[in-house]
């Protein structure tokens, strides 16, 4: 035994552990499977880690013979074994110096193997200070323990700040694939700044070279590192060919960029810049997407102006503790941009574009914000929104002013303008106290709330109109509510195995009538709902709200009763819930309407009406269906239903279908745009097949069309080191010419893609989520039982 109080022979930090770490992202989700596949292939570490400074625990030192030259040196002969806390060699043959200027030097002599708690290294020859970090190594095989990644280096200097490395290679995959590797003449890796620089740097593939750069950076640690990002391919029916090459920015540690080059064989060059930002001032995103001449034949655009582009801005901030400032804007150059390229920052599904800004003021018992909100919408509307800037709120909350009364006090006051000429201007200015007494014990809870909506409109006609409005509008509604609420247990079991509870729930208001035609232009159709009103979509939940109509401008009068319910059906065993079912209407008293024209009344004593239920029928599968039958039409507005196969996480199959009325869509947008209500069946596949390969496909079908919506098929293929996934998609999308009522408006656009990425030891996703996402219908989980 030959101790050594203050020696150490490696430590962690001068390891070769940093060269697998060459990516800045990693995902945090893993197949477990796959995953330990994976690390089958790579050496564990054997007994438990020993914690401590490394430096400050004895060298041992056992051989089959030595001979020691005091104070001299001593060599190590035969079986040489050396171990130090986590870190052990074996060695044929050891010389350590222990006298003069090289003191504490131990020089391997002949084939070594080094094995700590983060390497395992084979070579031979090697010089190592025992009493610094510096080391010196030859002809080196290493691989990681506990994750992936080897290489190999002819020659290797090893300090406290920097390594040094000749004629040497890295590969994250296992032993004896050979996929890829990267190797360079020269790689020095900077610890602390966690980069490495390689000098005549060769990615080759299966043993082919395929990529050569002279100088090249990569990242070896945790911290962001500027560079290439892997590129994307795809070949469009609509755009050609498409090559997008994102370079990563790291700007500082609080501020980071991505530019993206993308290449359309059919249109041009398009820029795509994201700037990202966390500083004293807030977190945000600033992004744009820019073409400056779309060459594509069939782009037809307004005033032959080609150019295209997207701008948006997300940032939000609080300062001064009680102070909150929130950006969302998104414009684009035209209404066909969505369409025509696909983006991070909107979809052609969503109809419109937001820009909007809010700036508050937070506090316990109350709040106040400014804010400003427009609308770019894709669609052809001969009127389009309002546009609101300023728009003032105040928000005040006090629980018992009086004795069992919950106070609240809302107020308003905004200004809306219109880009039609013809439309009015207007200020609004909006007062709404609200006094609520609840009650509850063990039978229910019951709620009698008294409310006040107290308006006044400033309104000017348009410029070019010839149409006279009312300049001065004042309207003062009172309304009374009352909501009970109870939740009745069953005391016999309707099904072996389960309890039932049954909620109802009964509300009734009261509000009555003032006409509101002076309020907005008639030059609006009459189902026009004034500046920001809107009808409300007539789910189960939303029965049960306080008006027809979102906005302020439309308050319908009230004299009706909604009675509706839910029954819950839960395991005994487990308590998990398995079935719902929820049903309402709501019943007029006397018509409810918001001027005299009939477009506007419901002439019908009973109106809309909701259902909607979610069973999970067993723990693979589960059902959902929802129904929504509006009375002013006369006939079913909304309705969908889903079935899906879940055994796992990353396995599923859906159906679907959906509706929606021409009339109910046409209403709420008002326009007579859509000549045919949406009618669609479709049904989405993911599946992890085997630990490497999954499959994503979906397909809707749109019945009224008779023609398929989109068509979608993707293919993932998974291994230790490396991924591929190819995409085919066909989507139907509309032209730009002429009125999209009729199906010859429609075309085709025909899609394929293939993205490759390498994975360095910390991702083994096998892509069935992000599959999931891609498409114009992607995939959602629109129910859940709690």
């Amino acid at each position: 035994m030959f101790p050594i109080q203050k020696g150490k022979i490696m430590k962690q930090r001068y390891s070769l552990l940093s060269l697998a770490v060459m990516a800045a992202c990693y995902s945090n989700y893993a197949v477990a499977d796959l995953k330990q596949q994976c690390l089958l292939g790579v050496p564990q570490f054997q007994g438990e880690v020993v914690e401590g400074d490394q430096l400050r625990m004895p060298v041992t030192i056992e051989s089959d013979s030595a001979v020691i030259n005091q104070p001299r040196d001593a060599t190590y002969t035969g079986d040489v074994s050396i171990k130090q806390g986590n870190r052990s060699i074996v060695a044929d043959q050891v010389r350590v110096e222990q006298d003069g200027e090289n003191a504490r030097m131990a020089y391997l002599q002949g084939n070594f193997n080094y094995q700590d708690n983060l390497i395992q290294a084979t070579g031979a020859d090697a010089t190592i200070n025992l009493l610094s970090k510096d080391a010196n190594l030859s002809n080196a095989n290493y691989q990681l323990v506990g994750r992936q990644g080897r290489g190999t280096a002819e020659y290797g200097e090893f300090g406290d700040s920097k390594r040094t490395l000749k004629n040497a290679s890295f590969t994250s995959c296992l032993p004896d694939d050979n996929s890829w590797k990267i190797e360079a003449n020269e790689m020095i890796q900077h610890v602390d700044e966690e980069y490495a620089e390689m000098w005549h740097a060769r990615f080759k593939v299966l043993g082919m070279p395929v990529f050569y750069s002279p100088y090249l950076q990569f990242p070896i640690g945790d911290r962001r590192r500027t560079g290439l990002l892997i590129p994307s391919f795809e070949r469009s029916s609509k755009n050609g060919w498409t090559y997008s090459q994102p370079f990563y920015w790291n700007i500082a540690p609080n501020m980071d960029a991505t530019i993206t080059p993308t290449y359309y064989s059919r249109r041009g060059w398009q820029i795509s810049p994201e700037f990202r930002y966390l500083t004293k001032i807030g977190q945000g995103l600033v992004a744009t997407e820019y073409m400056a001449k779309d060459r594509l034949t069939d782009y037809q655009p307004e005033n032959d102006d080609r150019k295209r582009y997207l701008l948006h801005w997300r940032h939000a901030v609080s300062f001064l503790t009680d102070w909150r400032f929130y950006v969302d804007y998104t414009k684009v150059s035209d209404r066909r941009y969505f369409s025509d390229f696909d983006s991070a920052y909107g979809s052609s599904t969503d109809g419109y574009a937001t820009q909007n800004f809010k700036l508050g003021y937070y506090q316990p018992n109350y709040n106040i914000s400014i804010s400003g909100k427009k609308f770019q919408t894709f669609d052809e509307l001969d009127i389009g929104p309002y546009r609101v800037l300023p728009q003032i709120d105040f928000n005040y909350y006090k629980n018992d002013l009086i004795k069992g009364g919950d106070f609240k006090f809302f107020a308003q006051a905004a200004r809306f303008e219109n880009d039609s000429k013809l439309m009015p201007k207007a200020w609004r200015f909006h007062a709404e106290p609200t006094l609520n007494f609840p009650l509850a014990n063990r039978y229910g809870s019951l709620n009698l709330e008294t409310k006040l909506y107290a308006t006044h409109y400033q309104q000017t006609k348009g410029s070019e109109s010839t149409e006279e409005i009312k300049k001065s509008v004042s309207r003062v509604l009172p309304q009374i509510k009352l909501d009970f609420k109870t939740v009745l247990e069953s005391d016999k079991q309707l099904f072996s195995g389960f309890n039932q509870t049954i909620e109802p729930r009964l509300q009734y208001i009261y509000r009555p009538y003032k006409n509101q035609s002076d309020i907005g232009s008639k030059r609006q159709k009459s189902v026009s709902l004034g500046y920001d009103s809107a009808l409300l979509q007539n789910d189960y939940f939303s029965l049960f709200n306080d008006r027809r109509y979102s906005g302020l401008d439309r308050i319908s009068s009230a004299n009706l009763i909604t009675a509706g319910g839910t029954t819950r059906f839960f395991n005994n065993e487990t308590g998990e819930e398995v079935f719902n079912f929820s049903l309402g209407q709501t019943y007029y008293l006397s018509p409810s309407k918001i001027d005299d024209t009939s477009d506007n009344s419901t002439a019908k004593r009973s109106s809309s009406w909701a259902a909607e239920s979610n069973w999970k029928f067993h723990k693979k599968w589960n059902w959902h269906g929802s129904y929504q039958y509006d009375t002013r039409l006369n006939q079913t507005s909304l309705a969908n239903m889903s079935l899906q196969y879940k055994p796992q996480l990353d396995k599923l199959i859906q159906l679907n279908y959906r509706y929606a009325s021409k009339d109910y869509i046409n209403q709420n947008l008002n326009t007579n745009k859509y000549g045919q209500s949406i009618k669609q069946i479709g049904a989405v596949l993911g599946w992890e097949l085997t630990d490497k390969v999954s499959i994503m496909t979906s397909y809707y079908h749109d019945i009224a069309l008779k023609k398929p919506v989109e068509g979608q098929l993707s293919l993932n293929y998974n291994t230790c080191c490396w991924a591929a996934n190819v995409y085919v998609a066909r989507r139907l999308v509309s032209t730009p010419v002429g009125s999209p009522d009729t199906i010859n408006d429609f075309y085709y656009d025909n899609k394929f893609g293939i993205n490759f990425e390498l994975r360095f030891g910390t991702s083994y996703s096998n892509g069935v989520s992000r599959m999931l996402k891609r498409g114009i219908l992607p995939y959602t989980e629109p129910y859940g039982i709690n």
